[in-house]
């Protein structure tokens, strides 16, 4: 089975996708979810894998679906509609630095005197903003301090689906994962997603052609040939991040010595 990653990278002004099947069945998982009606347990959709994989484009593209799937209605008055809250919170948790987080994003002002009600103010946010899906990354850097304060983390977003009637996407590293398999509760209404490191051959060889296309680098295919397919993969280590500063970073090497094609001397 091939690996894949989605990946949304600039071209001067423009973006383009890299479409592969586990990164298509992660946004497609988390929209379908969204547009669930509320229920009295929200899903909670736990994305991992290593740095560079494409969690946070993920992220962007459902966010960027749902808000054309969920327009503002035009009769919908002074509060701010927000289909999707995407955030990352600060590390060294509490729930308040998490309510606080969402706040923010929500566009609720901070006062001296916000942390007295911040979580319920939070809900009551999601419920006016007309919130369908609420969205953590680098959830890792949160889940991974003392044993109190991941307690708190736990208890803060479990407080977060139930009372605000939201689903939860949370996006980090593995070990996020196994945070969330060792709490029953979460670990019974979760849907967890990883996204695998690219495999030499074949599947590396698509992802450099995509890659080299998208960023409109000269003959493609002549990058995505096998031995150059095979030094890449080798350097990048399987993540679709590196894969794309590597050839970023040949292209440049390359135009210096005033050439379109990239040699393996430009790869070093």
């Amino acid at each position: 089975m091939s690996t894949a990653a989605l990946t949304r990278l600039p071209v001067q002004a423009a973006s383009f996708w890299i479409d592969f099947k586990e990164a298509r069945n992660a946004v497609e998982t988390i929209v379908e979810v969204a547009h669930d009606d509320p229920e009295e347990r929200p899903t909670c959709i736990v994305l991992t894998g290593q740095s560079g994989m494409g969690k946070t484009s993920i992220l962007r593209e459902a966010q960027r679906r749902l808000t054309e799937a969920f327009p503002e209605p035009a009769d919908w008055g002074e509060a701010r509609y927000q289909p999707v809250l995407r955030t990352v919170i600060p590390s060294s948790p509490t729930s308040l630095k998490i309510n606080l987080a969402l706040l923010w994003q929500q566009g609720w002002p901070i006062r001296a005197n916000t942390h007295k009600t911040a979580d319920f103010k939070v809900v009551d946010l999601l419920a006016a903003q007309g919130t369908r899906l609420v969205a953590i990354d680098n959830v890792h850097v949160i889940l991974t301090a003392s044993g109190v304060a991941r307690r708190d983390t736990l208890d803060a977003l479990r407080f977060l689906m139930s009372a605000g009637n939201v689903p939860l996407v949370v996006a980090g590293l593995d070990v996020a994962r196994q945070i969330f398999a060792d709490d029953v509760e979460l670990a019974y209404r979760s849907i967890m997603l990883k996204l695998p490191l690219w495999e030499p051959g074949e599947p590396s060889q698509r992802l450099i052609r995509a890659l080299a296309r998208g960023m409109g680098m000269a003959v493609p295919e002549h990058l995505a040939a096998p031995a150059f397919a095979e030094r890449i993969w080798r350097e990048s280590g399987g993540v679709t991040g590196n894969f794309k500063r590597i050839l970023h970073w040949s292209a440049k090497v390359a135009k210096r010595h005033d050439r379109a094609l990239v040699t393996h001397d430009d790869i070093s």
